[in-house]
């Protein structure tokens, strides 16, 4: 019986030891049941802050909402049971990287994924029927996701966003049906990372974000645009065709095929300055800042004219000098000249202009970005023509050809982006002397291409031109060539004839999206935001994949946002105003301008002279026009500082309005800036619960232990 009692004893102490070196997740797992309110067999929301969360069995639909915006999780994984994930169930979970999904799964719900920036690779299971709008949306950084034969229903807008992602799939199926379309769409991304209302095609309607469940049909149709008359002004100059600026628009009616000039008139369609101002009072919201599709009479604001279904015959009048991106994309122009002096015209301005069929460009363009007339009938109807080369003001638009030798004629200035982009069978090119720039990608993937002649006269190179030319063991470059772009000969060997030309980069390269272009150094260091400039200050990049820099300068020099505000509102910017110049770059050092979707949210020092007021904040886009920010005060390191999120890096003024605020802030943490895991967050009534049950334990068994020792001692006496 003794040596049963501290055996006994001996348990106890060795249980003990167990209990107090359970692993953490066990722990958590078992007991986090509270972390999960459930309705039945649904999950309503969990309210835990474990990073890696394992879903109970009983679980059959993770509901609308259900994790959404959770920073802490990192690895989820779905038990077999679950067979709906429904609409933002895990909406903007930054942080979360894994996602098992259990066999039972039939169905991927609108925007269940979306925003989810950490993650990289998926696989869907076999019973997964659908998947649905923007499922996985803005999952900027998933390369891989693999979809079974029988999933039957994909959502055209699935995965809008994700330039990385390869998808795996077997051939036939509507998953490499889907796949087949998402290729193309991906060469989109500019347009649909800068349309705020972004459609794929006119006969579709595009559900909101805050009506998942409205699925929209083929037969869907879009409202119509309205006409010049029925433009409310003070709230959208920008698009409207009686109001351009300080400067007459000159077009053509096509019904009545008569020009006229819509220079602005004292009527009700008229904003003056003095309403334009009444409408700085609700500075905060970006519609109370009026624009122009003109821009000081030189530039065609980007999206001025996107979409709209008034226009036929263009004519521009003079000193317009660039075209500004998407200016008339998907519009129903149906012809356009453009006056001498014009030199650049913007990425995808005429996209999908798809009524287009003349275009008149004058000798003094000597920039065509990429995707500039694609889809219109111009360049449509010349590739059915028979023609090789499509050719207007000495700027090659576009080649049709199939011959293994090129003699590009003579005359020709530019060679526009792209233009003989994917022709593998072309084995030699010769270009004329008058050739001065070869555009963005010009050549790009002519994988046969073995021998090419510049020519005299080529000036500049931009990037990519001839990437992807594998067959292109050497190039010779002329004296003449000043600048060379990125990547502008892949891994061609390149012999200088001349001085060593300048480096130089495009548009596109400044796209935070376009990481390829930039080509960065892989370095291995925690995705997140460096800040240098200002400090204390903070800022974190949704869905960083890299570590970036972003410099935060006070600027002296106001003269810029000051020209904005005149233009906009008719009077002097704010005397307290304090201006700020961002700038991101990787480790590539191309600037980064555009962040598309994943925006970035920046928490800067209240400067003193605005110490305790409410705070009103605006920026400039890339035409330079003034555009108002939301912005918070914060409190950082205990100290009065303001907040606000941003998807394009400019300059940015911040000032107060004079009246005092309340002093209680929402506290802003500095690991705020970083886009690694939260910390993780121990489950403390654990620990306390297998302490006390482990100390009762070895109490007890040394108690047990004692107590039988004592009483052999006594019993031998």
């Amino acid at each position: 019986m003794s040596k049963k009692k501290t055996l006994f004893g001996v348990l106890l102490i060795i249980a003990a030891l167990i209990i107090m070196t359970l692993p953490v997740s066990e722990a958590d797992a078992a007991s986090s049941a509270s972390d999960f309110v459930m309705e039945g067999s649904t999950l309503v929301k969990y309210q835990g802050t474990d990073r890696d969360v394992s879903v109970p069995n009983a679980v059959e639909i993770i509901g609308k909402s259900a994790f959404e915006e959770n920073t802490n999780i990192e690895r989820v994984t779905l038990p077999n049971t679950v067979k709906s994930i429904e609409a933002y169930a895990f909406w903007g979970c930054d942080n979360l990287d894994t996602v098992i999904l259990g066999r039972g799964l039939t169905e991927v719900g609108d925007y269940a994924f979306a925003g989810c920036g950490g993650l990289k690779q998926m696989a869907i299971p076999a019973n997964v029927v659908s998947i649905g709008i923007q499922a996985f949306g803005d999952c900027v950084n998933m390369t891989d996701i693999s979809i079974p034969a029988e999933t039957l229903y994909i959502h055209k807008t699935a995965f809008d966003g994700c330039a990385k992602l390869t998808i795996h799939c077997e051939a036939g199926t509507a998953a490499d049906t889907f796949a087949e379309s998402f290729y193309e769409k991906q060469k989109e991304m500019a347009e649909y990372e800068d349309i705020s209302d972004y459609q794929p095609s006119d006969s579709e309607q595009e559900s909101k974000p805050d009506e998942p469940e409205a699925t929209p049909t083929p037969d869907d149709e879009p409202e119509p645009t309205p006409t010049p008359e029925e433009v409310n002004l003070p709230e959208s100059i920008l698009g409207s065709t009686s109001i351009v600026g300080n400067r007459a628009f000159v077009f053509l009616e096509t019904d009545e095929m008569k020009v006229i000039e819509t220079t602005p008139e004292p009527d009700e369609n008229d904003i003056s300055r003095e309403e334009s101002l009444e409408n700085i009072v609700a500075i905060g919201e970006a519609e109370s800042i009026p624009k122009y599709t003109l821009v000081d009479g030189k530039i065609v604001a980007d999206q001025a004219y996107y979409r709209n279904s008034q226009l036929g015959e263009i004519t521009l009048p003079e000193g317009i000098e660039e075209i500004g991106q998407f200016s008339f994309a998907r519009s129903s122009v149906t012809g356009i000249t453009l006056p001498e002096g014009v030199t650049k015209i913007g990425y995808g301005a005429f996209y999908h202009c798809d009524s287009l069929e003349e275009v008149e460009l004058p000798e003094s363009v000597m920039s065509v970005e990429p995707r500039a007339f694609d889809y219109t009938a111009w360049v449509e109807n010349f590739k059915s023509s028979g023609e090789d080369f499509l050719i207007s003001g000495g700027v090659l638009i576009a080649y049709a050809g199939h011959d293994n030798t090129v003699a590009v004629p003579g005359g020709v200035r530019v060679i526009a982006a792209e233009a003989f982009s994917g022709h593998e069978e072309i084995i030699s090119v010769r270009l004329p002397d008058s050739v001065c720039v070869i555009g963005e990608a010009a050549f790009e993937d002519c994988t046969g291409l073995k021998r090419i002649n510049l020519g005299e006269g080529v000036e500049q190179i931009k990037d990519r031109a001839f990437s992807g030319c594998n067959a292109l063991e050497v190039i010779n470059l002329p004296e003449s060539v000043k600048l060379t772009g990125l990547q502008a000969f892949g891994n061609t060997e390149v012999i200088y004839n001349g001085s060593m030309p300048e480096e130089s980069y495009e548009d596109t390269a400044t796209r935070l999206s376009n990481e390829k272009f930039r080509n960065p150094k892989r370095e291995e260091v925690s995705p997140g935001v460096t800040i240098l400039g200002i400090s204390p200050s903070t800022a974190r990049l949704e869905g960083a994949s890299a570590q970036y820099t972003l410099f935060i300068e006070q600027q002296e020099d106001k003269s810029v946002l000051e020209t904005a505000w005149s233009r906009a509102l008719g009077s002097s910017i704010p005397e307290n105003m304090t201006v700020y110049d961002l700038r991101m770059t990787d480790s590539s050092d191309i600037p980064i301008i555009k962040l598309g979707h994943s925006g970035l949210t920046v928490v800067i020092p209240v400067p003193e002279n605005l110490a305790g007021q409410e705070l009103k904040m605006v920026t400039l886009d890339r035409n330079g026009q003034l555009e108002a920010i939301a912005v918070e005060r914060v409190s950082l390191e205990g100290k009065e500082a303001f907040c606000f999120r941003t998807t394009f890096l400019s300059s940015f003024g911040v000032y107060g309005t004079g009246s005092a605020q309340p002093e209680v802030l929402r506290e802003i943490n500095m690991n705020f800036g970083s886009m690694s895991s939260a910390p993780e967050k121990k489950n403390n009534t654990f620990f306390i619960a297998k302490a006390i049950i482990g100390t009762a334990f070895v109490f007890t068994g040394i108690t047990i232990i004692w107590f039988d020792k004592r009483r052999k001692k006594l019993s031998h006496h």
